[in-house]
Order: structure tokens, then C-alpha cells, then sequence
């Protein structure tokens, strides 16, 4: 006889149930796995392609103001979407590449690319469910490719000098476009020991409360202490290389005397020193090997539009100066275009060499002063504008005269924003 206490039925019933939760555990488990996995294969295709079409809005920025107007970009995306496997049209998979974005945080904004990748997935164990449509898996990427300035007028390095921009000087200094930052941590980052007044939109310093007028001057416009320091933001830019460039014999940057000169872009590898005459600088790089660059004395002019000056040397005897008067005029802007666009002075990073401008009537240089480890040194005594930017590690104002550094947009360095967005 069966033990009463013994019922089939019922143990059947519980097992059945355990295996039907156990399968739909299983089903989940599996299937979502996939599901995830196929997730993730679409947002790196996505991502990928985004980039890509993005680096050509890049390199056709100055040309095409970051849209797609030959379609390269369109292009690109769709080709690296191709190379990882993900055709549009092909298998379930759609490709959708839009330029400029339309959905999202950036709809229309130029120099960004909008991609959606989408491929069904099928079900296996999920099945027993009764559903056999398969899953359509997306994914979205907005990628930026585009140059931008750095909207500071002035970028003063050193971490914690005493007075790592001086302002020494009885005459007027006025910063027009940006503000000024400061990253010394000293509470007199910003000294005033002259007379005179530094007028900027805003004084940014990461020391508190940053500033002091020993002098009696004045710095005019807005304070603001405890602000976070701002890296170099041309650390990554590497020089130009000598090689590429043509190379002068070693006395071809000496011009004196009264005569017309006319020099051309290339390696000089004594520098170049200007002490008369009348010189033109044709547009292009002019890279110093060793002996600086150096301009001033009874010089009657300087025009160099379109030039960039590299200081590679970083000896004491590789400085730069630059010296104008009330009878003789200096005349300087930066490359238009290229990766030196902006840069007038450029200085070897690791040099401490003196970077001196000294105006004195006659003086109209735009474009910025890059010398990330020297301090850069200028006075105006008279009414001009000297530079568009300054970066420098230290910088030293001053003069008994007016002179304005003035930010434009079109005259300043342009860096390359290459990245996801969403």
C-alpha cells in the first residue's frame, strides 16, 4: 500500500513550474546576454563612424565652415561603419549618418556629425514565450570635428610666483576681447608696481585674493580669485620641423646698413638680427636654429604678414627682441591658415630666453606670443596694438605710454576639437 502521506501529482506540478521559471531564467539570461553584447557592437560602430566623419569636417573646417558640402564625411562614416562589419542595407543593419545632427543637443550646429546604427537581433531561447520578431538594437553617436580659439587674451603659467604678470609701467594697457588668467596661486599673482593701469573684461586668478597695487596703478575690470588654472593650451602642438624647410647659409639673417632686403621662410641657422634697412618678410615659417631673433637700431622698417618666427634655441644669446621707434615701422601678423595659423612668435618650450617687444609709435603686430617657458616682456610708448595673445610663463607690462592687446578670433591660434559628444 502507498504511503498516504506521498502525492505524485503535486511534485509534478512543483517541478514543472521550477523548470518553466528555470527556462524563462535561462531564455533571459541568454538571450539578453546577446542582446547586450549586440548593444555594445553598435555604439562602438556608431562611435567609430561619428569620428570619422567628423575628422574630415576637420580638415575641410576652413573650407567648408563644418558642413558636409562634397559629402566626404557622409562618406567616411559609412565606410568605416562598412570596415566593422555593419553595411547599410546589409542583414538587418541600417546605417543612418546625418550632417549636421538632427536630434539631440546640437541639432544643425556645424562641425558635428550624427550617426544611428540599428540591426535586429534574433530571439532563441526566448521563444518559448511565443513571440519570434526579432529585437532591433540601436545605437547614437554625435561627434565634434572642428577648430576653436582659446578665448584668453592673456595666459599667464607659472603656479605660484610672486607677481607672474608685473604690470611696472606709468602708461595705459588696455586688453580688448577676453580676459586675462592667471594660474599662480601666490596671493599677489597680479602686481601693479607702476603707475599706470591693465584694463581687461576680467582678471582670472587661482590666487586669493590674487592682486596688489604697490605702485599706486591699477588693474580695471573684473576680479575674480580662486579660479581654477587653465593648462597650456598649445602643449600638444609640435614645431615645425627643420627638415622640410629650406636651409640659408649662415649669414643670411644679418641685415644692416640703409638698403632693401627681402627675406624668405626657411632655417637660418644663426638667427636673424635686423639692424637697418628696409626688410620684408616674405609669408611663411622662419625657423631660428641658434641666435634668435632681433630687430631695432636704426632699422627703417619691418613688414612680415603671414610669418610665423620658431626660436629654437635656448641659450641666453637666443632671445628674441623685437624694438620699434618714432621713425621706424613694424609691421607684423600670423599665418592665415595651417596648423601655425595665429603664431607669430613661437618659442622652443623648454627655453627661458627673454622674449622682448618694446614699441615706440610705429608698431602694429597681431597674432599670438607663445613662450611657455620664458617670461615675455612688453612696453608700449606710444599708441598701438602689440599682439593679439599672449601665453607665456611669466609676462612683464609696461611703459610710460598706451598700447592695446586686442583678441580677435580670426588673429588668434586655432586648436582642433576632435571627440564624442553624445
Amino acid at each position: 500500500m502507498r504511503p498516504a502521506n506521498k502525492r505524485p501529482g503535486t511534485v509534478v506540478v512543483v517541478v514543472s513550474v521550477c523548470l518553466v521559471a528555470l527556462l524563462s531564467i535561462l531564455a533571459l539570461s541568454l538571450d539578453g546576454g546577446l542582446l547586450l553584447d549586440q548593444r555594445r557592437q553598435n555604439q562602438a560602430v556608431a562611435d567609430a563612424a561619428a569620428l570619422s566623419a567628423a575628422d574630415e569636417l576637420y580638415l575641410r573646417w576652413n573650407t567648408n565652415g563644418g558642413k558636409d558640402t562634397d559629402g566626404k564625411a557622409e562618406a567616411s562614416a559609412r565606410a568605416t561603419a562598412t570596415a566593422n562589419g555593419f553595411t547599410d542595407g546589409t542583414d538587418t543593419v541600417t546605417v543612418t549618418v546625418n550632417i549636421l545632427p538632427k536630434s539631440g543637443d546640437w541639432v544643425n550646429e556645424p562641425g558635428h556629425a550624427e550617426v544611428i546604427v540599428t540591426r535586429d537581433q534574433p530571439r532563441f531561447f526566448s521563444k518559448i514565450w511565443g513571440s519570434t520578431t526579432p529585437s532591433t538594437i540601436g545605437a547614437r553617436a554625435v561627434a565634434r570635428g572642428r577648430t576653436s580659439s582659446v578665448k584668453l587674451a592673456i595666459l599667464v603659467l607659472d603656479p605660484s610666483f610672486k607677481g607672474a604678470l608685473n604690470a611696472n609701467g606709468g602708461g595705459s594697457i588696455l586688453v580688448q576681447g577676453a580676459p586675462i588668467q592667471v594660474n599662480s596661486t601666490n596671493s599677489e599673482a597680479m602686481i601693479g608696481n607702476g603707475n599706470g593701469s591693465l584694463s581687461a573684461p576680467e582678471f582670472d586668478v587661482t590666487g586669493s585674493p590674487g592682486w596688489s597695487t604697490p605702485g599706486g596703478g591699477s588693474f580695471d575690470g573684473t576680479k575674480v580669485p580662486n579660479s581654477p588654472p587653465i593648462p597650456d593650451p598649445y602643449k600638444d602642438l609640435p614645431p615645425p620641423d627643420p627638415a622640410t624647410l629650406p636651409m640659408h647659409p649662415s649669414n643670411d639673417g644679418k641685415v644692416s646698413g640703409n638698403k632693401t632686403v627681402v627675406l624668405t621662410p626657411g632655417v637660418y641657422p644663426n638667427g636673424i638680427q635686423i639692424t637697418g634697412g628696409s626688410v620684408t618678410m616674405q609669408p611663411g615659417i622662419y625657423y631660428m636654429a641658434s641666435g634668435g631673433f632681433s630687430c631695432g637700431g636704426s632699422m627703417d622698417s619691418l613688414t612680415a604678414n603671414g610669418v610665423m618666427i620658431y626660436n629654437a634655441g635656448s641659450a641666453n644669446s637666443d632671445a628674441i627682441s623685437i624694438t620699434g621707434s618714432s621713425t621706424a615701422t613694424v609691421t607684423m601678423s600670423p599665418p592665415t591658415s595651417g596648423p601655425y595659423q595665429g603664431f607669430t612668435i613661437f618659442q622652443n618650450r623648454l627655453s627661458t630666453s627673454a622674449v622682448s617687444v618694446t614699441g615706440n609709435g610705429g608698431m602694429n603686430i597681431s597674432g599670438a606670443f607663445y613662450a611657455a617657458g620664458a617670461v615675455v616682456n612688453v612696453s608700449g610708448n606710444g599708441d598701438q596694438q602689440i599682439g593679439s595673445q599672449y601665453i607665456s610663463y611669466r609676462l612683464e607690462v609696461g611703459g610710460n605710454g598706451d598700447f592695446a592687446v586686442k583678441w580677435k578670433v580670426t588673429e588668434v591660434p586655432q586648436i582642433r576639437q576632435l571627440l564624442l559628444v553624445e
